[in-house]
């Protein structure tokens, strides 16, 4: 019999002006020297921030420029054996926002502590609330399947009636994000959750539907804005969309046009030479190039190399074998044609046909060959 579990994705958060952010902790007293840690990002920089822990009591300081994910971990004095000696690991995860926060706990561990005065972790806690009655559902259910007599036990129709009602808790726990999303409109969570929940890539349309159910105030946030960029940038990226022109240089530093290949099959391959899956690709790139080369097929590199880096490139280059044409522009994962078709990991790449239209998207492997032949057999039969 199977459990269900919640998984909760958290992810990164609204952009703000610098606002203050206060946490008040509080713990079973426990004997000196003990240490809170606070781990979380300003500005897109990790940060470390440590506090001794007095009467059970600590307290954090500091500004924010965005709301952000966190955790605090507790240290305790050499030889401190109390009740959280058996815990793995003594931290709390949370989302630190503006404002002032209460992190309190009934026994000298963080791991349980109560967040009060956040309304984000407020509605996580709502969420979480939800799955730990449904999993105390399942876990009467499974209790219920084993307390049946040993012939029962053996019953494949008894065992699937049981199975068919944690099928459905399963299924009610899948749906706790999106029931959320969809019922609070308002709150910033559900924007969080639709960020990590809505495949934004394979279904704009869908995206922009669920978007725009969301509040004004929602939508006017930084996260919102982005967001929206998202969504806009995804719906022109979708199969049967002219690809976006772009110049870049390429290795003499001359400019190179996407549009220069028109009327050919053209392969977008992002990669970078620091990308051990890239380079791992590319001979089955370098593969199809070479079998389709001379049948209207060719590949334009896009490297995300970083500033300074222009030797690593061109020795990755000539390592792999890469005869086709390469651009950059030398600016890491700021590269400007990655920014323009939202490339957020590497390897991708866009499949462009002779009309300039995009036809496929991070092709790997065989796919990519098969992919270009099933075009090619088209082209002739027609």
């Amino acid at each position: 019999m199977k459990r269900v579990f919640l998984l909760l994705c958290l992810c990164p958060l609204m952009t703000l002006a610098q606002q203050k952010f206060t946490i008040n902790g509080s713990l079973n007293v426990m004997p000196p020297p003990a240490k809170a840690f606070l781990y979380y990002a300003v500005n897109g920089r990790n940060k470390i921030d440590s506090t001794a822990i007095n009467g059970g009591l600590f307290t954090f300081k500091g500004t924010l420029s965005e709301v952000t994910q966190a955790h605090i971990k507790i240290k305790r004095s050499p030889g401190y054996k109390a009740g959280a000696r058996n815990l793995p690991s003594d931290i709390l995860d949370f989302y630190l926002e503006p404002g002032t926060i209460a992190v309190t706990s009934k026994n000298d561990s963080v791991r349980n502590a109560v967040i009060k005065g956040s309304v984000i972790n407020d509605d996580i806690a709502k969420c979480k609330a939800t799955a730990d009655q449904i999993q105390l559902r399942a876990q009467q259910i499974v209790a219920q399947y084993k307390s049946g007599t040993p012939e029962q036990l053996k019953d494949t129709a008894y065992l699937e009636r049981f199975n068919k009602q944690l099928k459905v808790l399963d299924q009610d726990i899948r749906n706790i994000n999106n029931n959320f999303m969809r019922g609070n409109r308002d709150s910033y969570y559900s924007l969080i959750l639709f960020k990590s929940t809505v495949n934004v890539e394979a279904n704009p349309d869908n995206a922009a539907k669920e978007f725009a159910a969301f509040s004004s105030r929602l939508k006017s946030t930084e996260l919102g804005k982005r967001l929206l960029k998202s969504i806009n940038g995804a719906g022109a990226l979708a199969l049967g969309q002219k690809a976006m022109d772009f110049t870049q240089n390429d290795v003499n530093g001359k400019p190179v046009r996407l549009s220069d290949f028109k009327g050919k099959y053209v392969l977008i391959d992002f990669w970078a030479s620091w990308c051990g899956p890239c380079r791992q690709e590319n001979p089955n790139v370098l593969r199809a190039y070479n079998k389709y080369k001379d049948q209207n097929f060719t590949v334009l590199g896009v490297s995300l190399d970083n500033p300074g880096q222009k030797e690593a490139w061109l020795q990755a280059i000539k390592e792999d074998g890469l005869s086709w044409t390469q651009v950059s522009d030398l600016k890491g994962g700021n590269n400007e044609v990655a920014e323009m078709y939202q490339v957020k990991s590497i390897p991708t790449n866009f499949l462009v046909g002779p009309d300039g239209k995009i036809l496929a998207k991070n092709l790997r492997g065989a796919d990519l060959e098969n992919k270009i032949l099933e075009l090619l057999d088209k082209t002739k039969k027609k």
